[in-house]
Order: C-alpha cells, then sequence, then structure tokens
C-alpha cells in the first residue's frame, strides 16, 4: 500500500438497483488502501498541517474513532513517520481494532457509556500530560470537509464524463465532513441536485432540529453514525432533506445486497441503499449519487449487527 492509491475511486452505476427508470452510481470509498473513505480524511487533514508547520513526523498524533477513522490515522501516520495514538469506545468490532493495532497504533479504550464523547475527554487529556503531541480532532476540524470537496470534484468530473446530471446525492452523515464537502461541489456543479442526508433513527440530531423534537442519544448499531453531537463539519445549508434509518434494518439491507451482488459493503452503505430505494418508489426517470464507505469484512466479528455494550436500556 502506498498513499498514492488514496482517492480516485470509481463511481459504478448500481445496475441491479435500477427501479422506475431511475439509475443509482455509487462512489466505491471502500476501495480506498485501509478499506473505508477515512483514508482521504485522513491524509488531507495531516498534509494540511504539515504545510502549515503545525505538525512534524517523530510527534504523535492523536484523535478518536470508532475504527475506520483510526485505521486510517494508524496507516498513513506509520508510513510518514509518526506515532499514533486512538482513543476509541470500548466494545467496537475486533477487525477494526486489529487493523489499527497491526499498523503500529496504540488505542485507549474508553467509557462505553460515554461513546465518543469519551473519547474526546481521553484524548485532550492525552495530548495535555505528553509533549510532543497532536490532537488531530477530526469531528471538529474543518479540514475534514475540505478533504471531501476533492472526492466531489471526481464525482463531478465522472458524471460529466458519462454525460449525466445528477438528481440527487444521498449520504449517511457521522461528523458530515464528507456528506457536506461532497454536497458543496455538487451543488456547484449542478445547481439544482437534491441532497439527501440520513441519520441512525436512536441519535438524530439533524432530524430532531429540523422538525422541532427534542434530540436525545440512545444506544444504536450503525458506528460511524449517531455520536450524540452535531459536529462542526456539518454544513447545515446544502442539507435539502433528512431523513432516519433503523440500524438492523440497514443491516438487513447490507447482507442482501452483499448475497445478490456480491460486493462487500458495511453497515452504513446499506443504510445509503435503504433511503436510495425508498427515494425511487416516488420519483422517475432521475439520477442518484451515493457512497459505499467501507468493507464488510470490518464487521465479521459482530455479523449478527449486535453490539451488547450499546444495546438500548430504555
Amino acid at each position: 500500500m502506498n498513499l498514492n492509491k488514496i482517492g480516485n475511486t470509481e463511481l459504478k452505476q448500481l445496475t441491479s438497483l435500477s427501479k422506475n427508470g431511475n439509475q443509482i452510481f455509487s462512489k466505491f470509498e471502500l476501495s480506498n488502501p485501509t478499506g473505508s473513505h477515512k483514508d482521504r480524511t485522513f491524509l488531507h487533514i495531516i498534509e494540511t498541517l504539515e504545510k502549515e508547520k503545525l505538525i512534524k513526523p517523530g510527534m504523535t498524533l492523536v484523535d478518536c474513532s470508532t475504527g475506520n477513522g483510526g485505521a486510517a490515522l494508524a496507516w498513513i501516520g506509520r508510513e510518514k513517520g509518526y506515532k499514533v495514538v486512538i482513543c476509541m469506545p470500548e466494545g467496537m468490532t475486533q477487525e477494526r481494532i486489529d487493523q489499527i493495532n497491526n499498523f503500529g497504533a496504540e488505542i485507549i479504550f474508553t467509557d462505553k457509556e460515554k461513546f465518543l464523547n469519551g473519547s474526546v475527554e481521553a484524548a485532550r487529556k492525552y495530548v495535555e500530560l505528553n509533549r510532543n503531541t497532536y490532537f488531530l480532532d477530526q469531528a471538529s476540524s474543518l479540514l475534514n470537509k475540505n478533504a471531501w470537496h476533492k472526492c466531489g470534484d471526481e464525482i463531478t468530473h465522472q458524471l460529466k464524463e458519462l454525460k449525466i446530471t445528477p438528481d440527487y446525492f444521498v449520504c449517511s452523515i457521522g461528523t458530515g465532513g464528507t456528506f457536506s464537502g461532497i454536497a458543496e461541489r455538487l451543488k456547484e456543479n449542478f445547481p439544482n441536485i437534491k441532497t439527501i442526508g440520513i441519520e441512525v433513527d436512536k441519535s438524530a440530531p439533524i432530524y430532531a432540529m429540523k422538525n422541532g423534537l427534542k434530540f436525545t442519544h440512545s444506544p444504536h448499531n450503525l458506528m460511524g453514525l449517531g455520536a450524540g453531537i452535531l459536529s462542526a463539519n456539518t454544513s447545515l445549508d446544502v442539507i435539502d432533506a433528512i431523513t432516519t434509518v433503523n440500524g438492523h434494518e440497514a443491516w438487513n439491507r447490507m447482507k442482501s445486497f452483499i448475497e445478490s451482488d456480491q460486493i462487500g459493503i458495511g453497515p452504513t452503505c446499506g443504510a445509503n441503499l435503504l433511503v436510495c430505494e425508498s427515494l425511487m418508489d416516488n420519483i422517475n426517470n432521475k439520477t442518484i449519487v451515493t457512497l459505499f464507505f467501507d468493507n464488510a469484512w470490518k464487521y465479521k466479528s459482530r455479523w449478527d449487527g449486535v453490539y451488547p455494550e450499546y444495546q438500548d436500556k430504555k
């Protein structure tokens, strides 16, 4: 693996899902070197901070993650000569823990009761107590969102090569960087495109805000989504509509798609598919663009979709 292999992923038509004359294209971010979209995020963050002379090889880079970002940072950090510390809520998949360890990073497991908020506390404390360290803070750093402008440009170029004007962009929202960065570029290039954001029903702050509801965070099984906070990387002005999905339904759709199409996608990809398919029931002859974030192999140890540590006690 090398850093030049990050990005420039394929935009593939999901021909098996065509319905009512509609077509779906997915950006295959799961083909990035560590198996997820987070490679883009951390390469951009690190290289920008290096240019600004805020970090340099030999330092220790610290961040919080449920797994994909941790693996991306661990690998990129190793390739560039950094030590890496990942603060991770306990109970994540063994595959992602192993991947981070295999790339030589240290993991600090944090209290499940605080989920990612506890990991942020641990990261800040680590940096306070250790010299020559830097907290990247992917959730709050706008370098996260900016990393995704390039992906939005790639999608634009790929669609224009196909002479296709997209009608919808459908994408799950975690930190918000991926959705917002891509949406900003797509709206610049295709002014009539409508964007649909997706949150997990157990932790949907944007949905609650847009619908005048009281927000409450509950445990769920779509790791990467629903951290319980609204990130600075979420640009509300580029979200035309927001909807929610049930985590178990997303896991089931992931599995049925893997079986039918032989493409190993992760659970949040299943969430994207559910919303794309629901959308197609009500439109005709439109083009939808979505993302496949990560690989199914990262979830084999939790293949029933159950995280016992995060079962809702209510």
